[in-house]
């Protein structure tokens, strides 16, 4: 169990406040409702049906006949499995004795009871803010694969973006691999990447309006990218803010540092990120938003938040459980790139 004094998180209110509470401040908040798509009523599993382009379709008429000179309309299915997880914490309330957040505890017998007071709000909204950095981590890192012997803590419970196209011959194949400082890529080195990422993107992705796409990059190229802008007039793309919120674009294509991708990078090894047996640490992902999927079921009777206090422990008690899942639906509108 984790301990909410040592590790700063903790889950949330019960059943009832599940749309309120983990779906608006998680599923909704600013970086996931603006870089994913979500789909909400993810029962357990949901077939998700594509169908490709369709190109050289226009011929000559050769005749009446019921399959001269006809296509195929290929429709194609991809499966978003939503599983669930759990949020299981508890904290002895005697971590606070002789601090000043003793001050808000109760009075009388229920003294060590939190719920309701304003520590027990403050660790609610440390959990939040904790489950979405997760939901972020395991959209894009996690891997069934990673366990047993090959356990890796925190991940194992369901198959991540980086494990879906890693496993998509297309989406591998059409990697673009630059040469450079793998581990500090400069600010040139990083343009660079990003430039032949944007130019050899697959022609759908490329006929996406700028406003739809997005530029998932590591940090280092996140910030050798802005010491390239600062000092020029470039510089207009850093204090560049849409409806409040500060944004870096690249040719008119929001860049978005996943600091997440750090975390991911150095506890496992993703396909998309492997050359030649090493686990490379710098790229970017040039993806369009409604590509990525992000599924649950807010709906669930089961899914829920709940503190609560126990007496015979003299311990509080916080439980979560809801559904996740992640799919993406087209290789043609996705661009990855690494630093090598």
């Amino acid at each position: 169990m984790a301990n909410v004094a040592l590790n700063s998180i903790a889950a949330t209110y019960g059943g009832a406040n599940l749309n309120e509470i983990f779906y608006e401040p998680v599923f909704r908040s600013d970086d996931l409702m603006q870089n994913y798509r979500v789909i909400p009523n993810v029962k357990h599993k949901m077939n998700v049906y594509t169908s490709a382009a369709l190109t050289k379709i226009v011929t000559k008429y050769a005749g009446c006949s019921a399959t001269s000179g006809s296509k195929q309309f290929n429709i194609d299915d991809k499966v978003i499995t939503a599983g669930r997880m759990r949020v299981a914490l508890e904290q002895c309330t005697d971590e606070f004795f002789g601090t000043y957040i003793e001050e808000m505890y109760r009075n009388g017998v229920d003294v060590m009871n939190l719920e309701g007071t304003q520590l027990a709000d403050a660790i609610v909204n440390r959990a939040v803010k904790g489950i979405a950095q997760d939901v972020v981590r395991l959209a894009w890192g996690d891997d069934t694969a990673l366990t047993g012997a090959a356990a890796v803590a925190g991940y194992g419970n369901m198959d991540g973006w980086m494990k879906l196209m890693g496993a998509d011959a297309t989406v591998l194949a059409a990697r673009i691999e630059h040469a450079g400082d793998e581990a500090a890529p400069s600010a040139g080195e990083s343009i660079e990447l990003l430039r032949k990422m944007y130019d050899q993107a697959p022609a759908n992705l490329q006929q996406v309006p700028a406003s739809d796409k997005k530029m998932f990059v590591t940090p280092k190229i996140f910030n050798a990218y802005l010491a390239n802008l600062e000092g020029s007039s470039a510089d207009l793309a850093i204090v560049n803010t849409v409806d409040g919120y500060t944004r870096v674009s690249f040719r008119g294509v929001q860049l978005v540092p996943m600091y997440e991708w750090d975390t991911i990078l150095a506890d496992t090894n993703p396909a998309i990120f492997l050359e030649a047996g090493a686990n490379l640490t710098n790229g970017a992902c040039y993806c369009a938003v409604e590509n990525l999927i992000i599924g649950s079921d807010v709906t669930d009777p089961e899914g829920s938040f709940k503190v609560f206090y126990d007496d015979l422990e003299e311990k509080m008690f916080f439980r979560g459980y809801f559904k996740l899942g992640v799919q993406f639906l087209y290789s043609s509108l996705v661009q990855w790139g690494v630093i090598k």
